[in-house]
C-alpha cells in the first residue's frame, strides 16, 4: 500500500501513523511494587521520569547488609583501593579486605548482616528496580556502602558509630543513613557530625520511636543541631504521624514508615514500621536527587527535600516540616537559581 501511494501524483512521502505515549515511567517489573504504598505516598514514581538513580554512594550505618539478598545485588558499593582476599590492608585504613564496606564492631572487612535491620533499610533506599524481582528501592541504581556499627543483637556504642561515620566519610559517601538513636549526648559524636559538614555529606537520621517531643526529650544523632543532619519522623498510609514516632519542631520532615514492605535476610520480604524506615525513604530520595544533579551540594539536597514537603495539616502541625514529596523535591532542585541562566 505504501509503495502504491508513493507513486500517486501529489504524494511527497508515506510513513506509518506511529504511536506516542505520555512521558511517564510505567510501573516497574518488580512483583511486590503494588504493595509499596510508601512509594505512591511519597510520589516517587513521577520522579522516575527524570531520574532512577546513578553513581551516588549512600552509607548505610546500621547492622550491615546481607550480601546474598538478590534485590541488592549489583547495588553494593565496592572499595576501589582494596584487593579482594589477599589478607592485606591495601588502602591502609585499618581494615583488612574491606571490599564492600566495614564492620566496626568486629573491626574487620565483613559487614554481613545478622540482624536484618540494615538490610531492610538498604532495600528501601536502593533495592534494584525494574529487575523483575521483589521490591523497588527509591533509587533503582545506587552504591550502597554497608557500615556495620551494631552487633547482631541490635546495639552498638559511641565508638562503633563514630568509627563507622568516619569510614563512610573517608570513602566518599555523599549521603549517610543513620537509622539509630541513643539517649546520651556525646562530644565525640558532635565532632563526627562536624566532619560530615566539612565533607559536604548529608546525614539522614531517624527521629526515634519513643513517641516523645524532640523539643523536650533529646535523642542522638537526631537532636544534633547541624545543617548536615536531616531528622525524619514516620508517617502512616493515611498521611498521619506514626503512632510511636517522635515529633517536634526539631524534626525536619516525615516519610512513610508505618507498615512498609522491605526486603530482609535471605531475600525474605517483611513488613516493618518505625522511623528507621522513614529515614531510609528520605535517603533514597536524596540519592535520586544527587544522581539527577551531581553538582548539588548537601545543603541544596536538604533544602529541596524539606522545602518541597507537603504541608496539608495532617502532620506538619506535629513537626517542623511536611511529608516527603520526591517529585516536588526533584522539580525544586532543577529550578535555576535567581541570577543564573538555565542550560
Amino acid at each position: 500500500m505504501a509503495r502504491r501511494l508513493r507513486r500517486m501524483p501529489g504524494v511527497r512521502w508515506v510513513e506509518p501513523n506511529r504511536r506516542f505515549h505520555a512521558s511517564s515511567v510505567r510501573a516497574p517489573t518488580d512483583p511486590l511494587f503494588t504493595r509499596q504504598w510508601a512509594l505512591r505516598s511519597a510520589r516517587v514514581a513521577p520522579a522516575w521520569t527524570t531520574a532512577t538513580g546513578g553513581d551516588v554512594t549512600v552509607a548505610v550505618v546500621d547492622s550491615g547488609i546481607d550480601f546474598s539478598n538478590p534485590d541488592l545485588a549489583g547495588n553494593v558499593w565496592t572499595n576501589p583501593d582494596e584487593v579482594a582476599g589477599n589478607g592485606v590492608d591495601d588502602d591502609a585504613n585499618g581494615f583488612v579486605d574491606d571490599m564492600h564496606g566495614v564492620d566496626t564492631v568486629g573491626h574487620d572487612g565483613d559487614p554481613s548482616d545478622g540482624l536484618g535491620h540494615g538490610t531492610a533499610v538498604a532495600s528501601l533506599i536502593g533495592a534494584r528496580g525494574n529487575n523483575g524481582f521483589g521490591i523497588s528501592g527509591v533509587a533503582w541504581r545506587v552504591r550502597l556502602m554497608p557500615v556495620k556499627v551494631l552487633h547482631d543483637s541490635g546495639w552498638g556504642t559511641t565508638v562503633t558509630l563514630i568509627t563507622g561515620l568516619q569510614y563512610a566519610l573517608a570513602n566518599g559517601a555523599r549521603i549517610v543513613n543513620v537509622s539509630l538513636n541513643g539517649s546520651e549526648q556525646s562530644q565525640a559524636l558532635d565532632e563526627a557530625i562536624r566532619q560530615a559538614e566539612a565533607h559536604g555529606a548529608l546525614v539522614v537520621t531517624s527521629a526515634g520511636n519513643d513517641g516523645a517531643n524532640r523539643d523536650q526529650v533529646a535523642s542522638y544523632p537526631a537532636s544534633i543541631a547541624s545543617p548536615a543532619v536531616l531528622t525524619v519522623a514516620s508517617s502512616t498510609r493515611g498521611g498521619a504521624l506514626g503512632s510511636e514516632s517522635a515529633y517536634g519542631t526539631a524534626v525536619d520532615i516525615a516519610a512513610p514508615g508505618d507498615g512498609v514492605t522491605t526486603s530482609g535476610l535471605g531475600g525474605a520480604f517483611t513488613t516493618q514500621s518505625g522511623t528507621s524506615f522513614a529515614a531510609a525513604h528520605v535517603s533514597g530520595a536524596a540519592a535520586l536527587l544527587a544522581a539527577a544533579r551531581p553538582r548539588a551540594t548537601a545543603a541544596q539536597l536538604r533544602n529541596a527535600l524539606v522545602r518541597s514537603a507537603r504541608r496539608d495539616g495532617r502532620i506538619d502541625s506535629w513537626i517542623g516540616g511536611g511529608r516527603l514529596d520526591v517529585a516536588a523535591a526533584l522539580e525544586r532542585l532543577k529550578r535555576p537559581r535567581p541570577g543564573r541562566r538555565s542550560r
